[in-house]
């Protein structure tokens, strides 16, 4: 097991503990962008599944479920994203929320310190020039991505209990 797991827990469970304290109303409790909480959970699901397709050595849009016509660059990216979740219910997003995280979770349970410190390239090897050590997406594809998440979503709440 490799040091990144503990410091993804920690932060997932700080996640978690925010969703049930929402409960299921409060995942439709939208922002005046249009994102409801659900949105948040289906979006941190897509890029886990994206750094699945990363360590898997494959097409990272596909892996996401975004068509690889889209631009490669991170807002294309997160419009895309949540038009393909933005239907869904928010049992529909916690669940795909949850099963992104489970399955992440057992492929990095699998990879040492040190397969995490080879290149991206390794890993992607249609992005030969990308050097930096994949423990970098690791980190901001999970812990780092869920505590700008749980910012926003705090401020959500707070300006949807405001406007009451």
């Amino acid at each position: 097991m490799n040091a990144q797991v503990h410091q993804i827990d920690a932060a997932w469970n700080q996640l978690s503990a925010l969703v049930q304290r929402l409960g299921p109303g409060g995942l439709m409790v939208k922002a005046a962008d249009g994102w409801a909480v659900k949105d948040h959970l289906a979006h941190i699901g897509a890029w886990e599944h994206s750094l699945l397709g990363l360590i898997g050595g494959q097409d990272r849009l596909a892996a996401m479920g975004v068509h690889e016509t889209v631009e490669e660059n991170t807002d294309a990216v997160n419009d895309a994203v949540f038009k393909l979740h933005q239907h869904e219910t928010a049992e529909q997003a916690l669940k795909y929320f949850r099963d992104s995280h489970v399955q992440l979770m057992a492929a990095l349970g699998e990879l040492t310190d040190a397969d995490l410190e080879q290149p991206y390239s390794l890993y992607q090897p249609n992005d030969p020039e990308e050097m930096r050590p994949v423990r970098g997406w690791v980190a901001g594809n999970t812990y780092e991505h869920y505590a700008e998440h749980i910012d926003w979503i705090n401020q959500l709440i707070k300006e949807s209990s405001a406007a009451r």
